[in-house]
C-alpha cells in the first residue's frame, strides 16, 4: 500500500477540522509547495507540500533519513531546491533578507569558541548581528544559563552547550523558531526547562518549528504535527486531530502504524 501525500486521506495532510488558518491568509509561519531536493540520485525531499501556523509549536518528525535536516536547510537557504516553492513569515524562500532576520534557527550541534565564556561567546554575536548586548543578558536568562555565563564554554556539559545553542537562535527575538532536536544531551530537568521556554514563547505569539526524536515530549509540547518519510508528507495538521485518528493508541503506536503503512 502506498501512502504517498497525494493518496493519503485529506485528514493526513492538512485536516479541515481543527484550527487550520486558510491558505492565502497570511497567518502560515512556512507553507511549502512541491519542494524537493535531490542529492545525486537520491530523493531527499519529495514534492513537499506542508503549511505550518503562525503561534504554534510544530513537531516535526520522521525516521532517520527522512528528509528533516533537508527540509530545514532549504527553508533556512542553506541549500537551493531543485523543484518546488516556499513561504516563510509571508516572504517567498528566494527573498531571504525579507524573512531571514525575523529567523532563529539551531541545527545539529551549535558552534562555539569553547575557549571563551558564554557570556563573550554571544557578545560577539550581537555585535555581528545588530542586537543590543542587553539581549544576550535576556536570552542567558532564558535559557537558565545565567549563573554560568563567565564560564568557558569548552567546561560546559552537552546539556549545556545545547542550551546556549538555543540562546544563540534566540538572540534576534525571532518571529519563527527553528529548532533540530534541541533536546540532545539534556538531562530530565533540562527537557522540562525547555518545553516550559517553548510554551512561553508561543504565548508571546511566535512560531516553533521543532525537529525532535522524542516522540513523548512533542505530544506534551506540540499543538501542530509535520510528518515525514522518505522526504514526503505523511501528516500535516492539529496533534488532537492526530491522536483522535486512533481513540487509546499512544502517540508512538500511530506514528509507528503510520510508517508501517507507508512501508507496506
Amino acid at each position: 500500500m502506498s501512502l504517498s501525500p497525494d493518496r493519503l486521506p485529506a485528514s493526513h495532510l492538512e485536516p479541515t477540522t481543527g484550527s487550520a488558518p486558510s491558505s492565502g491568509s497570511g497567518a502560515f509561519a512556512i507553507e511549502t509547495h512541491g519542494l524537493s531536493k535531490h542529492f545525486g540520485k537520491r530523493i531527499a525531499v519529495d514534492a513537499l507540500t506542508i503549511s505550518v501556523p503562525v503561534g504554534t509549536i510544530a513537531g516535526f518528525i520522521g525516521p532517520n533519513g527522512a528528509g528533516k535536516t533537508t527540509t530545514i536547510r532549504l527553508l533556512l537557504g542553506l541549500i537551493r531546491p531543485d523543484a518546488g516553492s516556499a513561504t516563510i513569515l509571508g516572504q517567498p524562500l528566494t527573498h531571504l533578507l525579507g524573512y531571514l532576520p525575523r529567523v532563529g534557527a539551531l541545527i545539529e550541534a551549535p558552534a562555539f569558541y569553547p575557549s571563551l565564556s558564554a557570556r563573550t561567546n554571544l557578545d560577539v554575536l550581537a555585535r555581528l548581528g545588530g542586537y543590543p548586548s542587553s539581549r544576550v543578558r535576556e536570552v542567558l536568562d532564558l535559557v537558565e544559563l545565567s549563573d554560568r555565563a563567565h564560564d568557558r564554554v569548552g567546561s560546559y556539559s552537552l546539556g549545556m552547550k545545547q542550551r546556549l545553542g538555543v540562546a544563540m537562535a534566540l538572540l534576534p527575538d525571532p518571529d519563527l523558531l527553528i529548532l533540530d532536536e534541541p533536546a540532545n544531551g539534556l538531562d530530565p530537568l533540562g527537557i522540562i526547562a525547555t518545553r516550559d521556554l517553548l510554551r512561553r514563547l508561543r504565548e508571546q505569539g511566535k512560531t516553533i518549528f521543532l525537529s525532535s526524536h522524542l516522540l513523548g515530549e512533542l505530544e506534551q509540547v506540540a499543538d501542530w504535527l509535520v510528518m515525514l518519510h522518505q522526504g514526503k508528507a505523511l501528516y500535516n495538521g492539529p496533534t488532537r486531530v492526530f491522536l483522535d485518528q486512533h481513540p487509546g493508541a499512544s502517540f508512538e503506536e500511530h506514528f509507528l502504524a503510520l510508517l508501517k503503512g507507508e512501508q507496506q
